[in-house]
């Protein structure tokens, strides 16, 4: 869903293989940060899935911390937004971020600032 066409798949001890129409052998480490970060965000929705399915665990809440102020690009952030907003339909999502370009893009806002050392709602 983030326009990023690999097949990254992880054995039962955690060995990787990533499958890539470009390149023939290649690795997690082989990837560009904002290419990790979508591949982060794919195994964090996918393993929130299989705890679902498989243990019955169902969670409602869902923090994400900095995920828009770190590696990922504008392209990206676009289609993470769509994701959170379409596909995860079932939790409470909290986005902790520093990028002030991302208010309108949220329900509800609450907003942050240093004052003399110490946090205060504004």
């Amino acid at each position: 869903m983030m326009d990023f066409y690999i097949n990254f798949s992880l054995d039962e001890e955690f060995n990787e293989t990533v499958q890539s129409p470009i390149h023939d052998n290649f690795s997690y480490a082989s990837f560009s940060e904002g290419e990790k970060m979508r591949i982060d965000l794919a195994l964090l929705f996918t393993w929130r899935e299989v705890a679902r399915m498989k243990n019955s665990v169902n969670t409602n809440l869902l923090i994400m911390d900095e995920v828009f102020d770190s590696s990922l690009d504008g392209f990206g952030t676009e289609e993470f937004l769509k994701i959170i907003s379409y596909v995860v339909k079932d939790a409470n999502i909290f986005v902790i971020s520093h990028k002030e370009s991302l208010h309108d893009k949220f329900q509800d806002v609450i907003k942050f600032e240093k004052e003399k050392g110490f946090s205060v709602k504004k």
